[in-house]
C-alpha cells in the first residue's frame, strides 16, 4: 500500500491530505487537515504541526512511526531548483527543509496550478461541470480541439495559472470515472505541465470608468503596478464593493456582500473573464479551460452574463473563443487530488 502526503499551499490556508494507493490506478484519501497559513512564522512550523496533537486531544496528523512514502508540497509561486519563494506569504520553502522534517524517502514540490493541472485528468478529482446554465453561456460550449493546450486557471488569494500540455481530450461524457486504467499510466506520465506566474503580470484596463477603479486601488495599496492578483481575488472584490458601494470589508465579507450588488458582480465577472481570455489567447488554448480555486465557489462570478461576454468579446477571434469549452472545477480539494495524482505518476 502506497501513502501519499499532499499539500496544497496557498496564500491564506494550508491544506493537507493523506492518499492511499492500492495498484497503479486506485487512488483514495484518507484524511485532510485545513490550517490558516498567517498562523505559522514558516513552512518547516506548519509541517512540525502536522506531529502535534490535534484540537480536543484529536491524535497527530501524521504518526512519526508511520510516515508516507511519497510527499508532493504544491506552493503557490514558482519552484526553482527546488525553493519556492511565496510571493503571498513571507516564507521559502526548501525541500532540503521539508526532507529533514518528514524523513519521507521521496518528496517532490510543484507549483500549486501544475497540481491543479494534474487534477483535471482526474474526473473523480474535479467534479467538473459545463458552463451552461442558461442562453447566455451557450457560446461556452464548444468542442475540445485534439492535441490543443488546456489552459487552468482560477482566482483565489490570487490568481493562477497553468497549461496542460498533450493531455487526453475530455468532454462532459467522460466524467463518470475515477482515475485512468493501469494501460492509461505511460499515457498519463508524457503530459506536461507548464505552471504560470501570469497573475503577477499589469491587469488591463479598459475606459475611463475602469480607469478611475484602477486609480483609487492604486491609492489603497501603494502602488501604480495593478496585477491580475490585486484585480481579480478576494481583495480585488474587496476593492470593487469599495469603490461601487463605500463599504470596506475583509474578503470573507466581502464574498458574502458582492452578489448583493449588480454591479460589482459585473465588474468582477468581466475582470475574471478578461484574464481568461487573454491566457487562452495567449496560449492557444482550444483544448478547453478549466476555472477552478476559491473565489468561483463562493461567488456566482461564472454564471453572470458578463463572463461570457467578455470571454469571448475580441474583434478578430471571437469565432476562435466561441468554440473554447469552459468547465467550473467544483471540487475545494482538486489541488491535494492532483499532487497525489502527480506523486503516484513518479
Amino acid at each position: 500500500m502506497l501513502r501519499i502526503l499532499a499539500a496544497d499551499i496557498g496564500g491564506t490556508h494550508s491544506r493537507f491530505a493523506l492518499f492511499h494507493a492500492s495498484d497503479a490506478c486506485a487512488l483514495g484519501m484518507e484524511r485532510e487537515l485545513t490550517l490558516a497559513g498567517r498562523d505559522y512564522p514558516d513552512f518547516s512550523a506548519v509541517l512540525k504541526a502536522l506531529f502535534l496533537p490535534g484540537q480536543n486531544g484529536a491524535p497527530p496528523f501524521l504518526d512519526a512511526g508511520a510516515l508516507p512514502d511519497v510527499a508532493v508540497i504544491a506552493p503557490a509561486g514558482p519552484v526553482q531548483d527546488n525553493i519556492c519563494r511565496m510571493p503571498n506569504l513571507p516564507w521559502v520553502i526548501r525541500v532540503q527543509d521539508i526532507r529533514d522534517i518528514l524523513q519521507t524517502p521521496s518528496i517532490h514540490m510543484i507549483n500549486d496550478f501544475a497540481a491543479q493541472g494534474y487534477a483535471c485528468l482526474i474526473p473523480k478529482a474535479v467534479d467538473a461541470v459545463r458552463i451552461l446554465p442558461g442562453a447566455s453561456l451557450e457560446i461556452l460550449g464548444g468542442i475540445p480541439r485534439t492535441g490543443a493546450p488546456v489552459a487552468v486557471m482560477g482566482a483565489g488569494t490570487g490568481f493562477g495559472q497553468a497549461l496542460l500540455l498533450d493531455a487526453p481530450v475530455f468532454d462532459a461524457r467522460t466524467f463518470d470515472g475515477e482515475l485512468p486504467p493501469a494501460a492509461a499510466r505511460e499515457r498519463y506520465r508524457q503530459v506536461r505541465v507548464l505552471s504560470s506566474e501570469g497573475g503577477h503580470a499589469e491587469f488591463a484596463f479598459v475606459g475611463q470608468e475602469e480607469c478611475a477603479f484602477a486609480r483609487f486601488v492604486a491609492e489603497r495599496v501603494g502602488t501604480p503596478q495593478l496585477i491580475g492578483d490585486t484585480i481579480v481575488s478576494g481583495s480585488g472584490l474587496v476593492h470593487l464593493l469599495a469603490f461601487h458601494t463605500g463599504l470596506d470589508l475583509s474578503g470573507r465579507d466581502a464574498a458574502a456582500e458582492a452578489p448583493e450588488h449588480p454591479q460589482v458582480m459585473a465588474w468582477f465577472a468581466r475582470f475574471y473573464a478578461r484574464l481568461c481570455r487573454n491566457y487562452v489567447l495567449h496560449t492557444l488554448a482550444l483544448g478547453g479551460l478549466y476555472i477552478t480555486a476559491g473565489m468561483a465557489l463562493r461567488v456566482p462570478v461564472l454564471s453572470h452574463p458578463a463572463f461570457a461576454e467578455e470571454f469571448t468579446n475580441c474583434a478578430a477571434q471571437r469565432h476562435l473563443l466561441e468554440h473554447v469549452p469552459v468547465w467550473h472545477v467544483r471540487n475545494p480539494q482538486a489541488g491535494l487530488w492532483g499532487a497525489a495524482f502527480y506523486g503516484l505518476l513518479q
